[in-house]
């Protein structure tokens, strides 16, 4: 997802090159960036120093994640730093496979 140093990008990157591409054409718009973890069946935002939030669904069955840390982006540069900052609070491990390891699953 990271990519590859200098060498090859990662999806990450490429999708934050497309998504400021594409803003030019919608002024109107904002981003905004959360980013949360789901741990042992709990969440974490992982924007906000792992605070533990909270998901609910609404009478329209409509999920909301309450909580949730949004982080404007105006930039690539913005888009990467708030994926590099919630990244090193994300729970990892180690495991016969990788020396590091996610140990949860991540939503941005």
């Amino acid at each position: 997802m990271m990519g590859k140093g200098n060498e090859i990008p990662g999806l990450y990157l490429m999708a934050a090159y497309d998504i400021m591409e594409q803003m030019c054409h919608f002024p109107e718009l904002a981003i905004v960036i959360s980013f949360y973890e789901i741990y042992c069946g709990k969440l974490f935002d992982l924007l906000n120093n792992r605070e533990p939030i909270i998901c609910r669904e609404d009478a329209k069955q409509k999920v909301n994640i309450v909580g949730l840390t949004e982080k404007p982006a105006e930039s690539v540069e913005d888009i990467m730093h708030q994926i590099q900052v919630g990244l090193q609070s994300r729970t990892s491990g180690t495991t016969g496979a990788n020396a590091d390891s996610s140990r949860s699953h991540a939503i941005l």
